[in-house]
């Protein structure tokens, strides 16, 4: 995923679009959430709590002691609430998401967005894509994040990679498609070796890469 490819990626079922950048997905997603309002801040926690992929390191005002307080929390992305001002210098590979407010940063969501739909931004962000408004065209050619198509896939590998990139757990779509958990964690290992894809994280921009993740 380097800078040879600038295709602009649609997410259909959040209405956003998403614009690779140069960075590598995480294993997992380290987030700041930075605020003024406390209450704000133990909101947007208590939604991440449980998502897969992501793990809230930290979260404080804004000021002058914010980016020592990022620095030491090694997260991947810092996601503002509301108006916060921009944080101040961040770590070369740290990013920023905006979520209820104007300031895009690396992205930006509404503050209707619900908890899947934040996951999965903040997961793309960390992967060097950015958060873009809806209406620019669709990419073409192959996925950056892998070289492999996804009709390599089965029907039911597709269903619950889809699920995945909606930010289910492997019980919650154990749950969706009536399957026992033992057998969802096979798919994941089976679609993530046929892919070559290192994690879930990178499944879920794979997804996004494809098209896989679609409206229900």
């Amino acid at each position: 995923m380097g800078e040879r490819d600038l295709s602009v990626l649609t997410a259909r079922r959040t209405g956003l679009q998403m614009i690779p950048g140069g960075a590598a997905a995480p294993s997992a997603v380290r987030v700041y959430v930075l605020g003024a309002d406390a209450l704000a801040r133990g909101g947007i926690r208590a939604l991440l709590t449980g998502q897969p992929a992501v793990h809230v390191v930290g979260d404080g005002e804004p000021g002058p002691a914010a980016p020592a307080e990022i620095t030491a929390t090694r997260a991947d992305v810092v996601l503002a609430h509301g108006a916060a001002p921009g944080p101040g210098p961040l770590p070369p590979h740290c990013r920023s998401l905006t979520v209820g407010g104007s300031e895009p940063g690396h992205g930006r969501l509404p503050a209707t967005a619900t908890a899947p739909q934040l996951a999965s931004a903040l997961v793309l962000a960390a992967a060097g894509y950015t958060v873009a408004p809806p209406g620019a065209a669709r990419p073409t050619g192959p996925p950056a994040v892998s070289g492999v198509g996804p009709e390599q896939l089965t029907d039911r590998e597709r269903q619950v990679l889809r699920l995945m990139a909606d930010g289910l757990s492997n019980a919650e779509i154990a749950g969706s498609l009536t399957l026992s958990e033992h057998t969802v964690k096979t798919h994941v290992q089976n679609l993530l070796g046929k892919l070559r894809l290192r994690n879930r994280v990178h499944a879920v921009v794979y997804a996004f890469e494809t098209g896989l993740r679609t409206p229900r």
